[in-house]
């Protein structure tokens, strides 16, 4: 599983919104509520939540009409996931200023932390549009498009967003996810060694680079990587996940599973190492373990093909063609063009066990 990124400098970015970099001023004179706002984004900065929203809450009070007051208390609010709130005053933001572009980052930020991938990619188009020179909007546009599954699209905004803040590497990070999608597999390595020439203590480009000569079958280069990850992070989930994948591949099952059940106990919710714990397990002969995880992976991600594909190759060598066919048939209806999936179709119907 590959890793995108919004931004390297807060360890929440993927579960929640990069407000670090929401520092902009629209050029106002700041007058009763300047020292407030002021106050509240130091606060703000040091994730004291409910300060902030203090001290921005005496802003606005003090002058109702200041856009900037409102965008800075919208973006404290969704920090606390009172999203809510933080959309009204975002909302307020921009109908007293109109050409503001942040109110529209945040908005779209929540949108996409929401799932609301169509609405996300509205608000940083508008973002985009009110500032084209906003490194921020497009990284986030980017996201957007990446959401709705529209590559090519956000190869041009993380394109954008490099040429913005050549000195940044998540655009390059996210552009060898993108590159390694359409199996642009060299040119993926490429931007992702890129990455790490700008900071190499990205752990996440460590781990697409893992990822990425997994899928080119170089296990030994894949194993390197993931444990260069490790040594960064050495509880990340996916890092471990992708040793415990790599170690499978060894034959080392129960390695295999040990990586996968620490990578669980880390995050939960990680659905790919619950279907590698799976595809582990049976190896073992567990049947009760593997039918367990193999269902909390799709419990987790209905829409996972490879989970799809595995279980349906884990019920045929169980006889059960039947409840095989049916996993596959769901694969295809995810992804069409899935290959393992049409194989193992054909390879079912050869058989004359369909």
């Amino acid at each position: 599983m590959s890793i995108l990124k919004r931004s390297i400098a807060a360890a929440w970015l993927s579960a929640c919104l990069p407000l670090g970099i929401i520092t902009a001023s629209p050029g106002w004179a700041l007058d009763q509520a300047g020292p407030h706002i002021e106050k509240g984004d130091l606060l703000l900065g040091k994730m004291k939540l409910d300060e902030a929203i203090e001290e921005f809450r005496t802003a606005a009070r003090l002058e109702p009409d200041n856009a900037k007051a409102h965008q800075r208390l919208g973006a404290a609010y969704a920090a606390k996931d009172d999203y809510d709130s933080a959309i009204l005053e975002e909302q307020t933001a921009v109908k007293l200023d109109p050409k503001y572009f942040l109110p529209h980052v945040i908005l779209g930020q929540i949108y996409a932390n929401q799932r609301k991938n169509e609405l996300a990619l509205s608000e940083f188009k508008k973002a985009v549009e009110l500032k084209p020179t906003s490194f921020r909007a497009h990284l986030d546009l980017g996201m957007a498009y990446t959401g709705l599954g529209k590559v090519d699209e956000a190869m041009q905004a993380y394109r954008k967003a490099s040429e913005l803040n050549p000195k940044d590497p998540v655009p390059h990070l996210n552009m060898g996810v993108m590159l390694s999608q359409k199996g642009q597999l060299a040119e993926a390595i490429k931007e992702e060694e890129l990455a790490i020439s700008l900071n190499k203590n990205i752990p996440e480009a460590y781990i697409n680079l893992g990822n990425i000569f997994a899928e080119q079958g170089s296990n030994e280069r894949a194993t390197e990587n993931f444990r260069k990850a490790l040594k960064l992070v050495p509880e990340h989930p996916n890092a471990r996940s992708g040793l415990g994948w790599m170690l499978f591949k060894q034959g080392n099952y129960k390695g295999a599973i040990e990586e996968q059940r620490k990578a669980i106990k880390v995050y939960p919710q990680f659905a790919p190492a619950h279907r590698r714990l799976a595809v582990a397990l049976a190896k073992t002969g567990d049947d009760k373990g593997a039918q367990a995880s193999f269902a909390e992976a799709l419990k987790l991600n209905p829409n996972d093909v490879t989970a799809h594909v595995e279980y349906a190759e884990y019920l045929g060598s169980k006889g059960k063609a039947k409840e095989a066919a049916a996993e596959y048939k769901r694969a295809l209806e995810i992804n069409p063009e899935s290959k393992p999936a049409k194989d193992g179709l054909a390879s079912l119907s050869k058989s004359g066990t369909r």
